[in-house]
């Protein structure tokens, strides 16, 4: 099932979806935003006010309006003990410039790992907006003890590393798993869906990695998902919300997906 609302409703939307779910056990997925690199280190754009010329100026407006709607939702129903997740995409944008692949990818993986060292809690932008609605740190649920931020790129090869268990526990089958000689191509089947490639060449996709983010957060308590995703993001984000429950990674786990199109139309 499906509805529209005009995003000036958003907050009120979200407060009144957060007021519906036990306390304590929702969470709105908010505020995810990308990292860029330009030959140093990863920086997140989000207070600049000089972009570069290829910088996604859409996808950073939504990151600014559905963290300051998701913050705003929370501030108004404090008892129902909600919480934010911020996830950070440490991958389309890592790009750095050298002609051999494997040392690009060893670079890429250098400058996430030193982002999200440099950037244990939240971005100054997230603190600051989550500050001024009168919310503190408490408000998010954290990856870890030591960090603030899911990285996508984490839970993509987590997603692959899991896959791979399950086919070496030989439970491959009952989960309508199937992969080649090496692993390094796996599908799932599944009755409505049909035949679907999550690993490929060795890596997944979107739709992996928000597979095995639903698992974490089921494993952290989450009973009520609400994620705020740009319009893009929807076709793999909703197949990644399928396969989550062919795969058994978040029983009981109600996921309410929110796309987001041009901030600016409401």
């Amino acid at each position: 099932m499906s509805r529209s609302i005009p995003l000036s409703g958003l907050s009120d939307w979200l407060r009144t979806e957060v007021s519906a779910a036990r306390p304590g056990e929702v969470a709105i997925l908010a505020g995810h935003y990308a990292i860029f690199t330009s030959g140093a280190d990863a920086v997140d754009l989000l207070d600049e006010r000089e972009l570069p010329v290829n910088a996604p100026r859409e996808l950073l407006d939504f990151t600014r309006f559905s963290w300051a709607a998701a913050c705003a939702a929370l501030a108004g129903v404090p008892e129902r003990r909600a919480r934010l997740v911020v996830l950070v995409d440490d991958l389309q944008f890592v790009r750095p410039d050298l002609p051999d692949r494997s040392t690009r990818e060893r670079l890429a993986t250098e400058l996430v790992g030193r982002y999200l060292a440099r950037v244990n809690a939240l971005p100054e932008y997230h603190t600051r907006v989550l500050r001024a609605h009168g919310l503190n740190e408490n408000a998010v649920l954290t990856h870890s003890e030591n960090r603030s931020l899911f990285s996508e790129r984490e839970l993509r090869l987590e997603l692959v590393r899991h896959l791979k268990d399950e086919i070496d526990a030989g439970s491959a089958g009952a989960k309508g798993l199937h992969s080649n000689e090496d692993r390094s191509t796996i599908s799932v089947t599944d009755p409505e869906y049909g035949d679907y490639c999550i690993v490929q060449s060795g890596h997944t996709n979107c739709a992996g990695g928000y597979v095995e983010l639903l698992a974490q957060l089921s494993a952290r308590g989450v009973r009520t998902l609400i994620a705020l995703v740009p319009m893009r993001c929807i076709g793999p984000i909703t197949m990644g919300t399928a396969l989550v429950s062919r795969l058994g990674g978040a029983d009981g786990v109600s996921v309410i997906n929110v796309a987001i199109a041009d901030v600016k139309s409401d």
